[in-house]
């Protein structure tokens, strides 16, 4: 009975083992990871996009304000050229230049009033683009915040159940026989994964081969039984 005692507790202790591997794998393929990795990327570009869309309507603004500026003195200068030629007292010749000037400046008033027409048309797109982007860059930054805090829930939850049972595994190790349990952890090490199990009539537990009789007898005389095709500890 002491025999089957000591290799149900190592018996227990693989299955804690094979609790705490499943919950570390679960912690590294979580599907929510990835999730939230191509969430942030997405949020990441979406604020990128933004970014450069306010970027091109600052650039917009800048130039309508140069434009404006310039076009005010220009508009200035040609109401002041325009009164001094209406004033005259001038040569003919004289009058002829500011003519000139007047005209030069009245077709750099409309062509600085077109360029502003144009920009203020631009303005209005980039606009309604940079609004979009805004929209977009918020919606996508609010769905990876929402997926950082599930991550971060599960992700606690799998470390309360990881620790729970590497508490556990702790107790258990402390029931099994030191030279056993060395077996086990060398054969952990060396092939991972399950490495005890129950003897069925002649099938493993691990493997789930059939042994012949003569190799169940031969495995069942051992002091540490185990399988011949897995060489899994087995408890008879």
């Amino acid at each position: 009975m002491e025999g089957i005692a000591v290799f149900s507790n190592l018996l227990e202790l693989q299955q804690i083992d094979s609790k705490i591997d499943r919950l570390v794998e679960d912690r590294r393929t979580l599907p929510e990871l990835l999730e939230h990795h191509q969430a942030a990327t997405a949020a990441q570009e979406a604020q990128t996009a933004h970014s450069e869309a306010a970027a091109r309507l600052h650039e917009v603004d800048r130039a309508m304000t140069r434009i404006d500026d310039e076009l005010a003195i220009t508009e200035q200068k040609h109401r002041a050229q325009e009164r001094r030629l209406f004033a005259g007292g001038m040569t003919a010749r004289e009058a002829d230049h500011l003519r000139m000037e007047v005209r030069q400046l009245g077709n750099q008033v409309s062509e600085m009033e077109d360029e502003m027409l144009g920009l203020l048309e631009q303005r209005d797109l980039l606009d309604e683009q940079e609004g979009s982007a805004q929209e977009k860059a918020s919606a996508a930054r609010k769905e990876e915040q929402r997926l950082a805090g599930l991550v971060t829930r599960l992700l606690a939850d799998i470390d309360a159940g990881l620790s729970h049972f590497r508490q556990q595994r702790a107790d258990a190790v402390e029931e099994v026989e030191p030279g056993l349990l060395r077996r086990y952890q060398n054969l952990r090490e060396r092939r991972g994964g399950v490495v005890v199990g129950e003897l069925d009539g002649r099938i493993c537990g691990v493997c789930h081969l059939q042994m012949s009789v003569a190799e169940h007898e031969e495995v069942i005389q051992e002091a540490v039984p185990q399988c011949i095709h897995c060489a899994a500890i087995l408890c008879l």
